[in-house]
């Protein structure tokens, strides 16, 4: 019986020296350059995806042919409410202008009428009572803008807005910063330090 065991193990030992160098010796993973491209192939052909691709294509690519086309066909009124001598009115300034320009030795200069100009802003100013935000606030203001100014009155003091609280167009709310607020803007001056005492 032992010797049967050292047979076995003898034949064993030859079968594993018999099946190294049948293996072959390493060598880095090469490189799947020539599988890649049919890979790359099935996948966009795999669920239609190089359908959808060209289906995206084709809205896209007719959403700007088709975009100058609208436009043209008829004219939106973006101010239903003006009266049309009024954009008449406009139009005569306007030329009046441009003769202006090219003669100027005829002294008249075309008006841009008062009713148009840019549109009024709602801005809000974060630490807007401190001294930067008090002079920020005064120039939004005499720019036409609506401005609401976010102070905890840490650091910034009541009396550098204090003049303008009888203006229609400023609003003054006490928050802290790092607390949230929600408010409809057109844009931000972000002047305070959340880190303030």
């Amino acid at each position: 019986m032992k010797q049967l065991h050292k047979q076995s193990s003898i034949n064993h030992r030859r079968d594993e020296e018999t099946l190294i160098p049948q293996t072959p010796p390493y060598s880095p993973k090469s490189l799947k350059h020539p599988r890649s491209l049919p890979r790359s192939i099935n996948y966009l052909f795999k669920e239609q995806r190089l359908l959808f691709i060209f289906i995206g294509i084709l809205i896209g690519s007719t959403f700007f042919i088709l975009q100058p086309t609208l436009s043209r066909l008829g004219p939106t009124e973006t101010h239903p409410s003006i009266p049309k001598s009024f954009s008449n009115n406009v139009v005569s300034h306007t030329q009046e202008f441009s003769v202006s320009n090219r003669n100027p030795i005829h002294g008249k200069m075309g008006r841009v009428p008062v009713g148009i100009g840019r549109r009024r802003m709602r801005i809000v100013v974060t630490g807007g009572a401190g001294f930067v935000g008090s002079h920020l606030v005064d120039k939004l203001i005499g720019r036409g803008d609506e401005v609401i100014v976010i102070d905890n009155f840490f650091t910034g003091r009541k009396e550098n807005v204090v003049h303008l609280f009888g203006n229609p167009r400023f609003e003054l709310i006490r928050h802290d910063v790092v607390e949230p607020i929600l408010l409809e803007v057109d844009q931000i001056y972000h002047l305070a330090c959340p880190a303030s005492p």
